[in-house]
């Protein structure tokens, strides 16, 4: 039953407003039997009536409450796991680079070490290349 309901049932009536039944059923002239609410007591079923809404308002206001909270907590989790995994692939990600930069700089060293070999070679290479040609314009 509705609110509207619980205080029309209280005040003795019933139907909608303006419900044609209703109003062709009491003439307006008519005065009220003696168990029928006086017109000041409708004032008690207002009160129930903004009771009952203010009740309703409560309920709903406490279940978006709780819909808010539990949403927050959703989003919050699912942001977390996120971050966690963001974090994760950063950290392989890093760990990766850490990795090849350790073997660009090993390869970077083997071919100095390399080139080092190389031009040592070449000088005595040269010096002896020198040293044949100062003999044979020496002995000519």
């Amino acid at each position: 039953m509705s609110a509207y309901d619980e205080l029309m049932a209280q005040r003795g009536e019933s139907g909608e407003p303006g419900d044609p039944e209703e109003s062709s059923a009491a003439p307006a002239a008519e005065t009220p039997a003696p168990d029928t609410p006086a017109p000041d007591s409708g004032s008690g079923g207002m009160a129930r009536l903004l009771e009952i809404a203010a009740n309703n308002a409560d309920e709903l206001l406490n279940e978006a409450k709780a819909e808010a909270e539990r949403l927050t907590s959703t989003a919050r989790a699912e942001a977390d796991r996120m971050l966690g995994e963001a974090r994760g692939e950063a950290e392989r990600i890093r760990a990766e680079a850490d990795e090849q930069r350790t073997r660009a700089n090993d390869e970077i060293a083997g071919l100095r070490e390399t080139e080092r070999e190389h031009r040592e070679r070449m000088q005595t290479h040269l010096k002896e290349m020198l040293a044949r040609v100062e003999t044979d314009s020496a002995g000519s």
